[in-house]
């Protein structure tokens, strides 16, 4: 899915307006970015005598993000309205982010973490370390509780600014709990209904699920800690508020929400939405990365360029692709030149038992309390490994910086065990290797 833009003069300069295509789900916010601080809040605020404004429709300012931006909903106006205010320089529409991909099975190996063709080598990286010390932001869905989570979350924070959305009964708050992201058929743009899909927490659980009994499933990372961060709800959630989250998850600053206590070593994004990486979210990564906090994303489901799809094409991003069980590129995976490397996501078969196990909720709707182990497929599985790899890299250097995290999770993939005609990155994520040439530069110059 695609948006085409519509030009618009303005002034001297030319600022590009996206509408949807016939067909999707219609635009009614936009993140609009202005020239200079004046021209922002005139846009905010704008003087309108009474006998006019009781003739025309304004657009509605929601509110400004944490990186820059000014936040407004058309409600039904033609948003080429926007490209009139003074200072624009830039508008990209506040879009819906999804679930980078998830389908359910059940199995009852971890393949994944351990299978010498495929596996990626959890064990070998355990003899240094199992990320303690270490801090991994999921923005997702929000969580529930799991047995295999206690003792693994750190305070986190619902960004999901649509009450309806959010099921919760408000907008922003301080409960990152998952309320279910289940619809009926009709709605978010779907004929079928759907059940809630626990996705939040079965990334969360891929990095750090803990199994004290020794009977249930281990995360990547099990000694890291997760925040959990909802930006997902019902139909998913809006790009504004994944940047803001990103910004907050980073230790930005934002106005209304209690600073984070301890901010993530990296960020998990199983999201994503079509289209080029707009302004908003550019920035909040560059901030991100700024503070030393290492972004890692889903590269879709969509079988095409991964390119194509934010925020995996964010400049600084590690973006991830997924394989199948036999070593080759999962047939699901978006690939090409954006993709950084490839983790197990799944094969995503009919019976579904070369896929990806962790922790989900028994609700079909809400939370039912009824914690069990499913296995899904796709790139949003295969990110939180690497996203947990990031963990154990942290822990076993604390000062180790984004640029070098990239570069050791490069160096360090080992060669596709399958064929991958249409681009997996540097290869497959080896965290045992990654591990040992971390442990080595350890302290070098």
């Amino acid at each position: 899915m695609t948006y085409p833009r519509l030009a618009l003069l303005v002034a001297a300069a030319c600022v590009p307006v996206p509408v949807a295509m016939a067909g999707e789900m219609p635009a009614d916010r936009y993140i609009v970015h202005f020239s200079d601080r004046v021209s922002a809040a005139a846009a905010r605020h704008p003087r309108v005598s009474h006998a006019r404004s009781t003739r025309i429709a304004q657009p509605v300012h929601v509110r400004t993000l944490a990186a820059g931006g000014e936040v407004f909903d058309v409600h039904g106006l033609d948003p080429g309205v926007l490209a009139s205010m003074a200072g624009v320089i830039d508008i990209e529409e506040d879009r819906i982010v999804t679930p980078a991909g998830r389908l359910t099975t059940l199995w009852h190996r971890q393949w994944y973490m351990h299978d010498p063709r495929v596996g990626i080598d959890a064990e070998v990286a355990w003899r240094y370390t199992k990320g303690a010390g270490s801090v991994v932001a999921v923005l997702d869905t929000g969580i529930a509780p799991h047995p295999q989570l206690v003792g693994q979350l750190l305070p986190g924070y619902d960004f999901v600014s649509d009450a309806a959305a959010a099921r919760d009964g408000d907008g922003r708050d301080a409960n990152p709990a998952d309320e279910g992201d289940w619809s009926d058929a009709g709605e978010c743009g779907s004929s079928t209904a759907s059940e809630s899909s626990w996705h939040g927490t079965h990334v969360a659980g891929l990095v750090a699920a803990r199994s004290p009994d020794g009977r249930g499933m281990l995360g990547v990372a099990p000694e890291a800690k997760v925040i959990p961060v909802r930006v997902m709800g019902k139909c998913g959630g809006r790009l504004s508020d994944v940047a803001d989250a990103i910004v907050w998850a980073s230790g930005g600053e934002l106005p209304g929400v209690p600073a984070i206590a301890r901010r993530a070593d990296v960020i998990n994004l199983s999201l994503r939405t079509p289209g080029a990486c707009g302004t908003a979210l550019a920035t909040a990564i560059g901030q991100a990365r700024s503070r030393g906090v290492a972004v890692v994303a889903a590269a879709g489901n969509d079988g095409i360029r991964a390119s194509a799809v934010s925020p995996s094409n964010c400049a600084g991003v590690v973006s991830v692709n997924a394989l199948a069980r036999d070593g080759s590129m999962a047939w699901y995976s978006n690939h090409g030149d954006g993709v950084t490397l490839a983790a197990p996501g799944g094969s995503l078969t009919t019976f579904g038992a070369d896929d990806i196990l962790s922790t989900v909720d028994g609700g079909k709707r809400g939370s039912e309390g009824r914690p069990l182990l499913k296995y899904y497929a796709g790139t949003s599985m295969a990110a939180p490994q690497v996203s947990a790899l990031v963990a154990l890299m942290r822990s076993a250097d604390p000062a180790i910086g984004v640029e070098a995290i990239t570069r050791q999770l490069v160096d360090n993939a080992r060669p596709l065990p399958g064929p991958c005609p249409k681009g997996c990155g540097a290869g497959l994520m080896d965290a045992g290797a990654t591990v040992d040439a971390v442990v080595e530069d350890r302290g070098k110059p």
